[in-house]
Parts: C-alpha cells; structure tokens; sequence
C-alpha cells in the first residue's frame, strides 16, 4: 500500500510537470475581429485554438481507443446494468465529489454555492445512505459546480487555450492544471473527511488505522468515475455519427458548456459578481387616488406613511363631508 502510495505522488508530479509545460507554449491571439468589439457586439468569439495541428493528432487517437475500447464497453455496460444501479452509481460518484466542490467553492467566494453543497453532503451522506440516492435534489439543493480550473478563472486567469490530452480528452490549458492540482490534493482526501465522521471509527474498532479510511475513498472515486462516464459515452457516439466534423463539433460543445459553468461562478463571486439591478416591475406607489373629498378625509385619516404616501388625485364631483 505504501509503494502504491508512492507511485501516485510520482504519478502526480508527472501530470503536473507536463501541464505545466503545455502551459508554457506560446499562445496565438485570436483573429482581430475576435478582440475587443462594441458592447453590442453579439458575434461569437473564436475558441483559442493555436495547436490545432497538434490537438487533432491527439483526438485522432483518442477516437481510435474509443472505437476500439471505450464505446464498445459503454454499450455492454449500458445494455447489461440497469438503470437504477447505474443511477446509484453515479450518485455516489457525485457525492464524493462533493468535498472538493465545496473548496472551490470557498475558494471562489460563492457562499451560497458553498453552503448548498454542504447541505447536499451532509443530507446525501446521511439519508442518502451513503450518498447512493440524491435526496438532496428532491428537497431543491441541486448541484454546484465547482473546481480548480473555475476557481483560477474567477482568479483571474481568463484566456486559455485549446487542448486535447491523451484519453482525458478535450479540455484547456487551465482546467488541465487545475486537474492536475485536484489529483495531487485527493491523494490525500482523508483530509476532507470531517472530525464528526472519523469519531465514528472508534465505535466500529477503526479508530487506529486512519489510512484504510482514506484508500477506501480513493478507491471508491477510481471505480466509479469512469462507470459514470461510460453512461455517457453512448451519447459521445451519437454526437459522432451525426457531425461532418466531429473535432470541431466536440470542441465547439465542450466550450460552450464549460463557458456556462465559467460565467456562473463570475456572476456568483464575491470577488467578481455584480449587484443585481432592480426588478423594473417592483415599483413603489407614487399615486393614490381618492373619489371625493369624503374619501380623501378618510385617506388621510389612516396616517399613511411617507414611504407609500404620493401623489394624491380627487376624482368626482365635491360631496360635502357628513356632519
């Protein structure tokens, strides 16, 4: 266990030593009507894509294991597995997830995301059991997002460029590092495990070997994220079989979903978000009407407050007050 603990850590440096050097290649700015345009300007713009050459190679052979490994065991796992145990098993990927979501969350300075997957793991860890059903999404805490490679870009590292990595597949320059740092902190995810959960290990005659707790966590999260992403890859196929150009096609809805995720956290930063403007239908009365001089005597009666009182307009003919 020891040595396999070591070559992780090996294994990590590598990663993160070859990010960073995809990180240091020299990046072609986009087309000149690319760059900064009118605020009007609705024209989508150009994905950053200065190793194309390279990245297609890469995708060449990426489809090549898929079609050779990864769809045709999609397809078993999808015709053979049930539904309902393919649900639960990617509930409880997304629940181990989800204390690493949290830190970027905090990281990011979006408290209310922070707090939503908190509540999420908690309530899924407990009633979930175990985080095998997504209760929490009945009683409305949905999924956040929430990463390394958004907590950069809310950071301020914005532009990055294109990449293909082998059998990761498509991504960037930055969400790439940001993976590489993920890994490296989930060698140690026993970390994450709160104090309340590792207690119970004394009642269970667990409490002396910490490190089993944290291997079986690891293990957990090494099986069942790729079995969650072989449910989609049948998808990823269907997406093949109808594009002319499957490269662009991909890189095209990799961007715009992972833009999506991107301007939420902005929108949701303490750091970056904006005051929401005013809702233009939530308008404060600045008239009060009256039929008679009867009814502004009675208007005036009832003391309104400055804040609702206005403008006040007698409408009808005078009526004399009764004595």
């Amino acid at each position: 266990m020891k040595n396999w603990s070591i070559l992780k850590v090996a294994g990590s440096v590598f990663l993160v030593a070859s990010l960073s050097a995809c990180a240091g290649a020299p990046v072609i700015p986009p087309p000149p009507q690319h760059l900064a345009s009118p605020e009007k300007d609705e024209e989508p713009k150009a994905i950053s894509d200065p190793n194309e050459a390279f990245n297609r190679s890469v995708f060449e052979n990426n489809q090549t294991f898929n079609h050779a490994v990864l769809y045709p065991v999609a397809r078993a796992y999808n015709e053979n597995v049930p539904e309902p145990v393919r649900d639960r098993i990617e509930a409880f990927s997304t629940n181990l997830s989800e204390p690493m979501v949290f830190a970027n969350d905090v990281l990011q300075l979006r408290p209310k995301a922070a707090v939503t997957t908190l509540g999420r793991f908690a309530f899924n860890s407990t009633v979930g059991i175990g985080g095998l059903f997504d209760v929490a999404a009945t009683q409305g805490l949905k999924h956040q997002s929430g990463d390394f490679g958004q907590t950069m870009y809310v950071w301020g590292y914005r532009d990055s460029s294109y990449l293909v990595l082998p059998v990761v597949g498509p991504t960037n320059v930055r969400d790439a590092i940001g993976s590489g740092v993920e890994f490296a902190a989930q060698l140690n995810s026993g970390a994450f495990i709160p104090t309340s959960v590792q207690s119970m290990k004394s009642v269970a005659d667990f409490i002396e070997d910490t490190e089993s707790i944290r291997n079986a966590v690891d293990v957990a999260g090494t099986v069942t994220t790729p079995l969650t992403n072989l449910s989609k890859a049948q998808d990823m196929e269907t997406l093949e079989d109808s594009s002319v150009d499957f490269y662009s096609m991909l890189r095209s809805v990799t961007d715009q979903k992972r833009q999506a995720e991107l301007q939420e956290a902005l929108i949701t930063s303490a750091l970056t978000g904006t005051p929401q403007p005013p809702d233009p239908n939530a308008i404060e009365p600045v008239m009060v009407l009256a039929s008679s001089p009867t009814m502004l005597e009675l208007q005036r009666a009832r003391s309104v407050s400055p804040e609702t009182a206005g403008t006040i307009v007698v409408i009808g003919p005078p009526v004399p007050a009764p004595q």
